[in-house]
């Protein structure tokens, strides 16, 4: 590979870094005109006797997650090639290299930064179980800087989908940031995520590990057994807040630790100069919000408390993408706060904004379909995603206004349509 100055239609343009599995490349990509990154992987590692068939199962997830995920704060990926003869995964490039260099004693980052950083990393990873999507290798070196204020998620490779993987139990991690509940080999969640990323944080704000291991075997019953050291141990001056915070992410019982990114994520705002709440709207402002909104106009009040009920709530900055075109999906999405744009082909179909709704085909059709058209954030929005199983939880009744809501948007939708029709033909 090293002699070869093209892969595919992308042109190798020097590498970027040499792991145990793979090779990153730099690449230039000529038909989007723009540079990536190449993660080329090594066959003796696909083709390995005892573990290749579980490490062909990790580049498939990450290729099958290509362009699912789309987040200011998780890096790219383009497009993804599985072969005999060349395996490697299209990624956005980020210039700015890995946080690893940042837990080190010696360069560590202002305090306002870490905690800036990682209430990004909670937005991110919020977005990312809100599309059933837990990371499982959580570490620095996962972690790119893409200029002085911006971070990104990468590395997918081990990531699970809740639903179809739901139920599997795999130590897959990187030892010394593997949660309790990983070393037990049992199910995972987005706890195991929260974890993770609370040892990141303990390393980013100490410049040391929480545990000081003479071996594998070792860190493994610390990480079980024994209490981290405490960070103003190690930094004492180290703000008592961050402490609670960090030692809260790293409690060993899932039912101690964070319960939700929300809860991780707003105690980090408190601390920051961002605003306290990004991650989350309280329940009277979201009843406030739906009764405002034209599509809940004959709703009662109690229906609206049904729907707050089982519906999920999310607020996600500009360019997210919620919906993309020929996916398949079944839930829906109504617009509380914000503007998206809804595109084919990347021609711009409609612009949407406070209280319409989008995706609502599949579930009166009441099945799974490919989604007509690809929906993403002009602005930071606020939206409420719901699914039919969800629904089904809602009373007849309020089931009932749900139907005759959207069949009023199909309706306006036609006849904007025959509008626009009309317009191009006379």
């Amino acid at each position: 590979m090293s002699h070869e100055t093209q892969l595919g239609k992308y042109r190798l343009l020097r590498p970027l870094g040499t792991g145990a599995t793979s090779v990153v490349y730099l690449g230039h990509d000529p038909f989007a005109e723009r540079e990536v990154a190449l993660k080329v992987f090594k066959q003796e590692f696909l083709d390995d006797p005892k573990s290749g068939s579980q490490n062909r199962k990790q580049l498939e997830t990450e290729a099958a997650l290509a362009g699912k995920l789309s987040h200011p704060h998780i890096v790219t990926t383009y497009d993804a090639v599985i072969s005999d003869e060349h395996s490697y995964i299209v990624m956005e490039y980020v210039p700015g290299g890995t946080l690893e260099k940042h837990i080190l004693p010696d360069n560590l980052l202002p305090l306002d930064r870490v905690v800036e950083y990682l209430f990004k990393c909670c937005r991110a990873l919020n977005y990312a179980q809100f599309n059933g999507v837990i990371h499982r290798d959580i570490k620095p070196a996962n972690l790119l800087l893409a200029d002085p204020d911006e971070i990104k998620i990468s590395d997918l490779g081990a990531a699970i989908r809740l639903g179809a993987d739901q139920t599997r139990s795999s130590n897959v991690g990187s030892p010394n940031y593997m949660s309790p509940e990983q070393v037990r080999g049992e199910p995972v969640s987005h706890q195991t995520d929260i974890y993770s990323l609370g040892v990141v944080m303990y390393r980013m704000l100490t410049g040391h590990s929480p545990y000081t291991p003479q071996n594998l075997a070792h860190l493994y019953q610390q990480i079980l057994h024994e209490e981290p050291i405490p960070p103003t141990r190690l930094r004492n001056d180290l703000p008592p807040q961050l402490e609670r915070i960090v030692l809260l992410a790293l409690q060993k019982d899932c039912a101690e630790r964070y319960a939700t990114w929300r809860d991780f994520g707003n105690e980090l705002a408190a601390l920051g100069h961002f605003e306290k709440g990004g991650l989350e709207v309280n329940e009277t402002e979201k009843f406030t919000s739906l009764r405002k909104l034209r599509l809940f106009q004959d709703f009662t009040d109690i229906e609206i408390w049904e729907i707050l009920r089982v519906g999920e709530w999310q607020k996600q900055p500009e360019k997210t993408v919620l919906m993309r075109e020929d996916e398949l999906g079944d839930s829906f999405y109504v617009l509380i706060e914000g503007s998206v744009s809804v595109t084919r082909g990347n021609r711009l179909l409609n612009v949407l904004s406070s209280g319409d709704s989008f995706g609502e085909m599949a579930y009166i059709s009441g099945r799974q379909m490919p989604r007509s058209a690809t929906v993403a954030a002009n602005t930071e929005i606020t939206v409420m995603k719901m699914v039919p199983t969800q629904l089904a939880q809602l009373s007849d009744h309020c089931q009932l206004h749900f139907i005759q809501a959207f069949l009023h948007v199909l309706a306006d939708r036609l006849r904007m349509a025959d509008v626009r029709f009309a317009k191009l033909i006379s």
